[in-house]
């Protein structure tokens, strides 16, 4: 069982390795002279140890927007990006990636929900030291880090002005989210109707929220439910909801045919347009261009990304 879930992550991390690149190309090696470190590497952001960010500042004499990247891995592995191309940094926008803490390590959810808000209040707060505009950041993320991505950017706003902590008193509300391979819901009935039991053979739907099994998961229903639903985008939404863009890399099937699948599919994304479209929120949904006869999105993501970081 631990090599078919160690198969299903190196999966996951292969198909949305990162977003941070706006296309499908193999995440850069540290090895590769060419390539630019952080210009603020490993910097707290939280109390947890493995709550790190690596910030890329863009030099300009006036504030600009800033890409946050949340890695892939199920919630259970994965890590931050750790050197950029040279393009990367040329969009006009300052660019992040945090880690975070793992199942695989003894996490469990909400730490990493929390962890993604956290890194928000946290970026806004160095808004003057970083040169960052604080109204522009935008969230991204493949697979585990778009739902994320997608849980930051329809999460109710989690300052606290009266905190003891300064990084607390910062909004952790952003310009919009930009993802890949994203889940939208947790909820296991809900995957199962939709996309198929075989999305159960990735362990992502019930391992971070502490049960071994998904029979086990789903017969304790009544015990996970309000965690499972505090960690599904959809819970979250409402109409004052930033601009949302959602990718998908595999085909469109149903029932699915296997964990690698189902966990990505472009179902989720379905799921997420209607709802957006029933209560005004701007969502694009782009398919796999292999997937022939499926709707085409109308902004691309280099597009999208630009309208919100660039002014």
């Amino acid at each position: 069982m631990k090599k078919k879930i160690l198969f299903t992550l190196i999966t996951c991390a292969l198909i949305y390795p990162s977003t941070f690149s706006l296309a499908a190309e193999k995440k850069p090696s540290a090895k590769d002279p060419n390539n630019i470190a952080p210009t603020h590497k490993d910097v707290k952001y939280g109390a947890h140890q493995k709550e790190l960010v690596n910030f890329w500042q863009v030099e300009s004499k006036e504030p600009l927007g800033l890409l946050l990247d949340i890695h892939g891995g199920g919630w259970m592995g994965g890590k931050k990006a750790e050197t950029q191309r040279p393009h990367q940094l040329k969009n006009g926008y300052h660019v992040a990636s945090i880690s975070y803490p793992l199942v695989n390590e003894g996490a469990q959810q909400p730490e990493m929900l929390n962890a993604a808000l956290r890194a928000v209040q946290f970026l806004r707060s160095k808004a003057v030291e970083w040169n960052i505009d604080p109204k522009r950041i935008v969230v991204s993320g493949g697979s585990a880090g778009g739902c994320s991505s997608l849980l930051v950017a329809l999460h109710d706003d989690v300052a606290n002005p009266e905190s003891d902590d300064p990084v607390e008193r910062f909004s952790s509300r952003v310009s919009g989210a930009l993802v890949a391979g994203a889940q939208t819901t947790m909820n296991p009935f809900v995957i199962k109707e939709k996309i198929g039991e075989k999305t159960f053979d990735n362990p992502m739907p019930y391992k971070p929220f502490g049960s071994e099994t998904i029979e086990e998961h789903m017969k304790n229903w009544d015990k996970h439910k309000d965690l499972v639903l505090k960690c599904s985008p959809l819970t979250h939404l409402t109409k004052d909801d930033p601009p949302l863009h959602l990718y998908y890399n595999v085909m469109r099937e149903y029932p699915t045919t296997s964990g690698g699948n189902g966990i990505h599919s472009p179902i989720f994304g379905e799921l997420m347009l209607e709802a957006c479209q029933k209560i005004g929120v701007e969502c694009h949904l782009k398919y796999w261009e292999k997937d022939e006869g499926r709707p085409a999105v109308t902004i691309s993501r280099q597009e999208f990304v630009d309208k919100l970081l660039l002014k």
